[in-house]
């Protein structure tokens, strides 16, 4: 879900560019009147409040991970069972996002 969020998004989605005004609108922090998709159902709060701390401080190692860099600069097996399974999952995400087909949006230009 988290992949999907971010990928969808493409930054338009931003805590720190938000006014009062857009935060309320997008249901920051209660229901709001915009609606968004995520994993085929319409929610009317903001897609990033369903993201965790915990996720993102993985979303930023993943990036790290992806170039094979390692966070205790040794081998994968001296690494938490729970990172690498956490980049594991996010390998699979992140290779799943990579392979839907382009899509055309309204005003015609293309978006993976």
């Amino acid at each position: 879900m988290v992949v999907e969020i971010l990928s969808n998004n493409d930054g338009i989605l931003d805590c720190q560019k938000c006014d009062e005004r857009l935060r309320e609108e997008r249901g920051h922090d209660k229901e709001g009147i915009v609606p968004f998709w995520v994993q085929g159902k319409v929610i009317k709060r903001c897609p990033l409040t369903l993201i965790t701390p915990l996720s993102y401080e993985y979303i930023k190692a993943f990036s790290f991970y992806d170039k094979g860099m390692l966070p205790n600069n040794k081998g994968w097996i001296e690494e938490s069972n729970r990172y690498i399974q956490a980049m594991m999952i996010l390998t699979n995400e992140f290779n799943k996002d990579r392979e839907k087909p382009t899509r055309v949006i309204r005003n015609g230009r293309n978006r993976s």
